[in-house]
């Protein structure tokens, strides 16, 4: 840029570079306004436009290229300003120009999960992260919504309006997932819903997504750890199969991890839990009979049964203790 020390540019060509690679949109100068003068002409490089604003108005928009400034090249400043054929004093006027540059790689990802109602359950926490890639579809939208009276503008505080963006349609992406258990394999669909959802949000600031990728959409843990035991439960077939494998895991387990320690009241308490629980699937299906009929040679003895006042197990009547869960019977 041809810039004098007072930050006056005379005749000469302005243009604007971003080796960072992260601006949006610069202002030239950055502070103050540019003096144009009659043949100064203004830079547009590849993939770049540039924004002529004189009074706080949008007057031209210039694409790639090199513009001379003359009267007769602007016709909409030349009408604000009430330019004078051939005039010699400097029009003071803010040059904005604006990268075309698609930013790519942007991460996305829920701060807190979402809660949305499968049909199958309802108030699942859901937390789902990805990337995408953003490009500047209007200048003028963008300037005029987003920058302000600032003199630069880069790509974190469009993500940032992304961000919020994504999190606010994620629960209306997710209509496209058909149950819990599909949630994985969904993860396209959702991605190909939302881009969708939040471009049309982003519209009205003159930015859009190029695309929207969705790396991971998974429930809370205590969903997933629900799920496990569903499929483990539906694989072995039989629920009382079920307790006593995860019994018998849950004592080998906790054995192996004292390494041989806390013999004792320890031990004592697992090999007493798991006998208890033994006992009770394998005579299950007499103690859920309502009556207990012995036969001998001449007559049918009928025994009485109660329910156990705590686990609800069926029990004789003259028992004193329940077989199931332990508890003294008055």
């Amino acid at each position: 840029m041809g810039l004098n020390e007072q930050g006056v540019i005379f005749k000469s060509i302005i243009d604007f570079e971003d080796p960072s690679g992260v601006l949006v949109a610069g202002k030239v100068p950055a502070v103050g306004t540019a003096d144009l003068y009659s043949g100064t002409a203004i830079l547009v490089k590849a993939n770049q436009c540039a924004l002529m604003i004189y009074k706080g108005q949008i007057a031209d928009v210039l694409m790639q290229g090199l513009h001379e400034v003359k009267t007769g090249n602007f016709p909409i400043l030349t009408q604000l300003a009430n330019w004078r054929f051939g005039f010699d004093s400097p029009l003071r006027c803010e040059v904005w120009f604006f990268s075309g540059s698609v930013y790519t790689n942007r991460r996305w990802g829920t701060t807190q999960p979402v809660i949305y109602d499968f049909p199958d359950y309802r108030a699942v926490p859901i937390r789902a992260h990805g990337i995408f890639n953003l490009v500047v579809r209007d200048a003028s939208k963008v300037f005029m919504t987003l920058i302000g009276s600032r003199n630069s503008f880069d790509v974190t505080e469009l993500e940032n309006l992304v961000q919020a963006q994504v999190t606010e349609m994620l629960p209306k992406a997710l209509i496209v997932v058909p149950s819990l258990e599909e949630l994985n394999r969904s993860q396209s669909a959702v991605a190909q819903e939302l881009l969708g959802l939040v471009n049309k949000a982003l519209e009205q600031y003159g930015i859009g997504l190029i695309s929207l990728q969705v790396m991971s959409l998974v429930p809370s843990q205590e969903v997933l750890q629900a799920l496990d035991a569903k499929a483990s439960m539906n694989i072995i077939g039989n629920k009382q199969d079920y307790l006593l494998y995860k019994a018998a895991n849950s004592l080998l387990s906790d054995h192996s991890a004292g390494g041989g320690q806390g013999k004792g009241s320890s031990d004592s308490m697992q090999l007493m839990m798991g006998l208890m629980l033994g006992k009770s699937l394998l005579d299950a299906k007499e103690k859920e009979r309502p009556m207990i009929v012995s036969m001998d040679d001449e007559e049918h003895v009928a025994i009485e049964t109660k329910p156990c006042p705590k686990c609800k197990k069926i029990v004789r009547s003259g028992d004193k203790f329940c077989a199931s869960c332990g508890t003294e019977l008055k």
